[in-house]
């Protein structure tokens, strides 16, 4: 049976919804919209109908798919600013509207049919696909590229997408359950299900005529998890494994450095864990870190083959001057920025093409933006009158040549020491992707397994360990030789984040005394290198 609904629904979904509307003879158009999130959402709640939906991505673009079919769209939500569209939720003729059933948008003439009574407002969204989205979570979606042949995807609204120069779609998202709509906010990521079609802009200013772009009629939705996959914690991993895990990050993206790539690897999984009082991701500055002119360093590469959303932006002074990297209105538009990415994300920032020049009252913003981003964690949102800031939930860290950052301060420094001959170095930092020695993949799946897992993952600090913790610092603090040396209650803040840090990277749900010590030893590691520059 449930087989059954679900290939009726994909074969015809505008007849599947008038049928669920005429099977209740007293239906109430107030609460329609929420019936049909629940029905459809029934009928596709199993994984596998799930997955039978079509999917619709830069892969499988709207042309792919014929008008008004029913697809899925894993995506962002961009901009929530648009007005409410209205629409005739009932007809003369007893037929309801809306998800794209007929042309049901109300354009203000008079019409002799309409009961004005019978309007209501659907919410409006802009969504994009997933910035950042890393290739290999698109291993659960259906492989049926290329089977159809359809023409390249020519993106209408290209300044909606935070990387615009990467492979995207961008799409009208109309839901028409408004109190769900009004739940939704700005870089949240959704799996929306519902009818393709293609429709004028919904616009607040008066467009250019003709301006068509794909729009999705939602069905239902559901929230996608940070990890993309959805992930477990605690699992029960090998030691071995996280171990061989920071060796391969160091072998294919540091040069052999296996500190940098653990102090990388725990930042990396960093996430808020409370904004009152604040305890946020710390940023990181992986200094010493050798440029190249003509390339990007392969790390964020690397990184992306075991993190779901990982973004990397290559700093230059024509960037910082020209582009944006919060969002901002333009003419009733919300333009995206480069740091308006989903939370959960890495954002990798390298400044090795920074050269000697100026920086202009744009850039000193987009500098601005991005040292918030890092310490504090929140994106102003910039319009013609005010500007509004977000709370945001990313970790980012900064590859730069020198002994530290040229702009940012964060709150780690790690000195990279290449363990390969000098002349070698370059030629391990800036290989291309194809270089990569990928692991096996029952190791890469366990690798990806323990990162998921520790993104999501909670630690607590017990009462005893709480104690030892006070204890120890109240006896370095005595230790200390000098002022300049004596442990500040924002260097205990700082490593009390480490230690838990490292317990998600252990997949335990509590820090230990071991784990304690092995904090302080990887700090003295730092330290160490940090002194000797």
């Amino acid at each position: 049976m449930a087989s059954s609904s679900n290939s009726n629904v994909m074969q015809n979904p505008l007849r599947s919804l008038l049928d669920l509307y005429e099977s209740d003879v007293d239906i109430d158009i107030d609460s329609f919209p929420a019936k049909v999130a629940s029905h459809f959402g029934e009928i596709f709640a199993s994984r596998d109908a799930f997955n039978g939906i079509p999917v619709l991505d830069w892969l499988r673009p709207p042309k792919y798919h014929a008008d008004r079919s029913l697809v899925r769209f894993r995506a962002m939500i961009q901009d929530t600013s648009s007005s409410s569209e209205i629409y005739l939720a009932r007809r003369r003729n007893g037929h309801t509207s809306g998800w794209g059933l007929f042309a049901d948008t109300f354009d203000g003439r008079d019409d002799a049919e309409m009961n004005y009574a019978d309007l209501r407002e659907c919410s409006v969204l802009w969504a994009v696909s997933i910035p950042g989205e890393s290739e290999w979570c698109i291993d659960d979606l259906p492989r049926d590229h290329g089977s159809k042949p359809y023409e390249p995807h020519q993106e209408a609204r290209p300044h909606k997408c935070p990387a615009a120069n990467r492979k995207h779609i961008g799409v009208q998202v109309k839901v028409y359950e408004n109190s769900r709509a009004a739940l939704m906010k700005s870089t949240e990521m959704h799996n929306f299900v519902g009818i393709l079609t293609h429709e004028p802009l919904h616009s607040d200013v008066n467009e250019e005529p003709g301006v068509q772009v794909p729009t999705l009629h939602v069905l239902f939705s559901r929230p996608v998890p940070r990890t993309i996959v959805p992930r477990s914690f605690p699992l029960q991993i090998h030691a071995d494994i996280r171990e061989e895990l920071i060796s391969w990050i160091a072998d294919e993206a540091l040069a052999g450095d296996r500190t940098a790539a653990e102090w990388v690897f725990l930042c990396a999984l960093a996430r808020v864990q409370s904004r009152t009082p604040p305890i946020l991701p710390p940023s990181l500055t992986l200094a010493k870190f050798p440029s190249h002119r003509d390339q990007h360093p392969i790390l964020p590469v690397v990184i992306s083959r075991i993190f779901p959303t990982v973004t990397h932006i290559p700093l230059s002074l024509s960037m910082i001057n020209a582009t944006s990297f919060f969002p901002e209105s333009k003419d009733e538009d919300l333009h995206s920025g480069w740091l308006q990415v989903p939370p959960g994300s890495v954002v990798l920032i390298s400044e090795g093409g920074i050269r000697e020049g100026g920086v202009n009252e744009k850039g000193i913003m987009n500098i601005r933006a991005i040292q918030e981003f890092m310490n504090g964690q929140t994106l102003d949102y910039v319009f013609p009158y005010s500007r509004f800031s977000f709370p945001t939930d990313a970790a980012c860290f900064t590859a730069c040549e020198g002994k530290k950052s040229v702009f940012f301060q964060t709150s780690i420094t790690v000195p990279l020491q290449p363990r390969c001959p000098d002349g070698k170095i370059i030629e391990h930092l800036y290989k291309s992707g194809s270089e990569i020695k990928m692991p096996p993949t029952e190791r890469l799946d366990a690798f990806r397994s323990l990162v998921g897992g520790a993104k999501i993952g909670s630690v607590t600090v017990g009462e005893d360990v709480a104690k030892y913790i006070q204890d120890d610092f109240v006896k370095e603090r005595q230790q200390s030789s000098s002022q300049a040396e004596k442990v500040t209650s924002e260097n205990l803040i700082l490593r009390m984040t480490i230690a838990r840090l490292l317990a998600l990277s252990y997949h335990s749900q509590e820090v230990t005394i071991a784990i304690w010590e092995a904090t302080k030893k990887l700090e003295a590691a730092k330290n160490a290198r940090l002194a000797s520059l």
